[in-house]
């Protein structure tokens, strides 16, 4: 019992020293980056790309892929399959395929713009 409490005080008086230096580094940190802000350009506009498209078209091909190597990997020929693990493998590979794919097609219609 006196481990637990020393190892209690030890950690009391590091918080209790280290929170003032704390405080200080992060009053620190946000004069340097308020003083690293870019200028906005007077003449800068938001390009247009195709990044809602390419993560909705990436969504739902991720999902469907991911779906379908889910499903694949969760029902197997000769084993004792129930529908619970099946469609419960389906869904996390819906939901993992649609995230990722949504990101990257996000990514790559990013990189394409939209013509004026």
């Amino acid at each position: 019992m006196m481990k637990i409490r020393f190892v209690g005080a030890v950690w009391f008086g590091l918080a209790a020293a280290l929170a003032p230096a704390a405080r200080a580094q992060t009053r620190a940190n946000a004069v340097a980056l308020a003083a690293l802000q870019a200028a906005p350009q007077p003449n800068a506009a938001p390009r247009r790309s195709w990044s809602g498209t390419g993560a909705i078209v990436g969504g739902v091909g991720g999902g469907v892929a991911f779906a379908v190597a889910f499903y694949h990997f969760t029902h197997r020929t000769g084993a004792s399959n129930n529908s619970t693990g099946t469609v419960g493998g389906t869904l996390v590979g819906i939901g993992l395929g649609a995230a990722s794919g949504a990101l990257l097609g996000a990514f790559v219609g990013s990189l394409f713009p939209k013509d004026p």
